[in-house]
């Protein structure tokens, strides 16, 4: 008896003295402790101990009855949804009426009632008797239909939940699964097309039909199942809810299609990072631009399902562009190198910054520091009370950065799988929804610039605050998910060992990796180049061009490749080149020929940009360098105006912006701050007094001793020397 193949076993129901078959032996259930079964053999007194799961998933496995044949016993029923509680009161009634069948006797009574006695009726009359009552009270059941129904009930251990079960009716009912499956793909091909009308999606489907089943369409048989008539196929459409999407708005029609594919099943995760839920949403705080203006922000975070750890937060502005619709220049959003440096951030450990709160750190958290320090040397007296956790499956939305090609190509290297979630589905990212209610609650409205939850409950002035830069927001934000989220005890996170104690993510963290354990997984030099924006370029004498900058290296290197081209023929035997928009001063190109390595190659104006930089500043720049009657080109204008722009924006705040700027607090936190008692403090120790502790006896006898050297000064006191009284620190054992 196979383990796959139990004949209907349930191997839940193993119980105590049964004999059952493992490992090509006899053996006898004794007794259950946790997740084992104690099992043993006849004549043999040393039982053995096994896990239950690989008790029931070995190969051999089986029950036995007496004459040592295997047991075939039928499962539980599998609901998948559990049973409301008008239908456990539905299985209920149905028990008392299978009791009385089986037994003749009403559950509570102690006398059968008439035409029930089993000592006066056989089964068969009492189905008959049975059906009549239950037509009485208005309900049809035949009496075969009771027999059954009783039948099902004695099988499966008489369990009342299997009366509820329902014979499922196929899908399509007697059309070919074929034909219905080409009837959806027709329909999802029109989501974002102009409403159209039944008729013309059956001409659609026979032709579809035809040419994807032309073989098939020569047997006459084939033909009248993969050939619905008009009718038949009319009734299958309404059957199916695919009339109703038909003639559902545009709107709705397109998010159906974009659902993916069934069936959708809840996040699980028993290990930390198996599982890790990563969304984006309006931090709704504002704050201050690289040009002084005041914009919006938006929030990135990664949520660890085992855990609930937040293992990573980006920051990023949202800026409206300027400019005509097709020349549209400077705004942005998230984008996807932004999801890139997320995934980055869950594979290092996050520093502390000066002026952070001393319980931000992991050593004064409840991490297991020590053990997290001694596998991975990364972990410092500066790291922060955020575990690094590594993303095995991210859950991502259907948005435009989610869905780059950038992006899958980074979760590839790093072996991230990912799953998308439904659009307009929040609950198939429950945690990510729930934790930006609580950025909100114990986060943004401690900010200056908070927008409140709505346009009606918006503050006024909030443009003339002493509002945060977004790489202020990013420390505070880091500074907070260390201090107060990774420590503030969650509802949802019990530990199986404290049911009744609420932990912290830091503590359900620690719970965790003790029997995890954990492994570091530092990105590599070639990692961190692939994540890196690519661009394919062609090297020439004065460089190579990147987004309207150009690089160069005084790399010999640079100087062999000069107008080669690199062999790769998927892009024009151009170059690979790699770049980060956030210090656009600095590029990286591989050499496809020569050494096959990174080479750094340098902004050739570099020098006149002293300041920091991105490349959507030089964008925005640009655009008013033209605009004013400037060339696109010339770029050393371009980065002449971007430093004369750095210094305008560094001459201090406005008149309204004058306010000293309070450093983000948070909400209060519960910590004791009280400094510590010495018990000491006020005690005399008297050193005459202290005399050396005597010796214990040693199994063996002293003989068995090695000889020890006197540290006593002749009075029974010990040296200092002797390393246990007044030894300075770097002499103590």
């Amino acid at each position: 008896m196979s383990g796959t193949d139990t004949g209907g076993f349930a191997p839940g129901q193993i119980r105590l003295g049964e004999m059952v078959s493992w490992q090509k032996s006899e053996y006898q259930v004794v007794a259950f402790q946790g997740l084992a079964v104690v099992l043993l053999a006849p004549g043999a007194s040393v039982p053995v101990e096994v896990l239950h799961s690989a008790l029931v998933a070995a190969p051999d496995f089986a029950v036995l009855d007496a004459e040592g044949q295997s047991v075939s016993r039928p499962a539980l029923p599998d609901l998948t949804v559990p049973p409301t509680k008008e239908q456990r009161k539905q299985a209920l009634r149905w028990q008392r009426h299978m009791k009385e069948l089986d037994t003749g006797l009403v559950p509570g009574q102690s006398a059968p009632r008439p035409g029930y006695d089993p000592s006066a009726t056989t089964l068969a009359q009492r189905y008959a008797v049975k059906s009549q009552e239950l037509a009485a009270a208005g309900i049809d059941v035949k009496p075969k239909t009771l027999e059954a129904m009783r039948l099902k009930w004695k099988g499966a251990g008489e369990n009342p939940l299997v009366l509820l079960e329902q014979r499922k009716r196929r899908v399509g009912h007697r059309t070919d699964s074929r034909v219905i499956e080409v009837m959806r793909e027709v329909v999802k091909a029109k989501s974002r097309e102009s409403g159209v009308d039944v008729q013309s999606v059956y001409d659609d489907v026979l032709d579809v039909v035809r040419e994807r089943y032309a073989p098939e369409l020569a047997d006459p048989d084939e033909q009248r199942r993969l050939l619905p008539s008009r009718a038949t196929f009319y009734r299958r459409m309404d059957e199916t809810g695919l009339a109703d999407l038909l003639a559902a708005p545009t709107r709705r029609r397109a998010q159906q299609a974009s659902k993916p594919a069934p069936p959708y099943t809840p996040s699980h995760a028993l290990r930390p990072g198996q599982v890790v839920q990563i969304d984006t949403s309006p931090l709704k705080v504002k704050a201050v631009g690289d040009n002084g203006e005041v914009i919006s922000a938006e929030l990135t975070s990664a949520i660890d399902v085992a855990s609930r750890s937040n293992a990573a937060v980006m920051i990023v502005p949202v800026v409206t562009g300027e400019g005509s619709p097709g020349k549209r220049i400077g705004g942005r959003a998230t984008r996807a190198f932004d999801l890139v440096l997320l995934l980055a951030q869950c594979f290092a450990p996050l520093t502390t910054r000066p002026g952070w709160h001393p319980r931000a750190a992991a050593a004064a958290s409840a991490l297991p520091f020590e053990a997290l320090r001694a596998a991975d040397d990364r972990f410092t007296q500066a790291t922060a009370a955020r575990p690094v956790i590594h993303p095995r499956t991210v859950i991502i939305d259907q948005g435009s950065p989610y869905l780059s090609d950038h992006f899958k190509y980074v979760c590839e290297m790093l072996n991230i799988s990912i799953e998308y979630a439904r659009k307009d589905q929040p609950t198939d990212k429950p945690l990510k929804e729930r934790f930006f209610r609580t950025l909100g609650s114990r986060f943004s409205q401690y900010l200056p610039g908070w927008t409140g939850g709505s346009f009606r409950r918006r503050g006024l002035g909030l443009e003339r605050m002493p509002l945060y830069t977004i790489n202020e927001l990013q420390e505070a934000a880091e500074q907070w998910v260390a201090l107060d989220y990774q420590q503030q005890p969650h509802k949802g996170l019990r530990s199986p060992l404290t049911p009744g104690l609420t932990l912290s993510p830091n503590e359900m963290y620690a719970h965790l990796v003790a029997g995890t354990g954990h492994r570091p997984r530092p990105v590599t030099a070639e990692e961190a180049r692939r994540m890196l924006i690519p661009a394919w370029v062609t090297i020439t004498d004065t460089g190579i061009t990147i987004e309207n900058l150009t690089y160069q290296s005084s790399d010999q290197r640079m100087r062999l490749l000069t107008g080669q081209c690199s062999g790769i023929t998927a892009h024009n035997d151009r170059f690979e080149a790699r770049y980060n928009p956030y210090h656009p001063e600095v590029a990286w190109l591989f050499d496809h020929l020569i050494s096959h390595e990174w080479i750094e190659v340098e902004f050739i104006h570099r020098n006149l940009l002293t300041c920091r930089w991105t490349q959507d500043l030089w964008e925005r720049v640009t655009a008013s360098v033209v605009e004013n009657g400037g060339r696109k080109d010339d770029q050393a204008a371009i980065a002449l105006a971007v430093r004369e722009f750095r210094r305008e924006t560094r001459k201090g705040p406005t008149n309204e912006q004058k306010a000293v700027r309070v450093p983000f607090q948070g909400p209060p936190q519960t910590f004791e701050s009280a400094p510590p008692v010495d018990p000491y403090e006020g005690v005399s120790i008297d050193a005459s007094a202290i005399t050396a502790s005597p010796s214990l006896p040693v199994a063996g006898g002293e003989t068995d001793r090695p000889p020890q050297p006197d540290a006593s000064n002749g009075d029974g006191l010990l040296e200092p020397s002797a390393g246990l009284v007044d030894a300075p620190p770097d002499q103590a054992p």
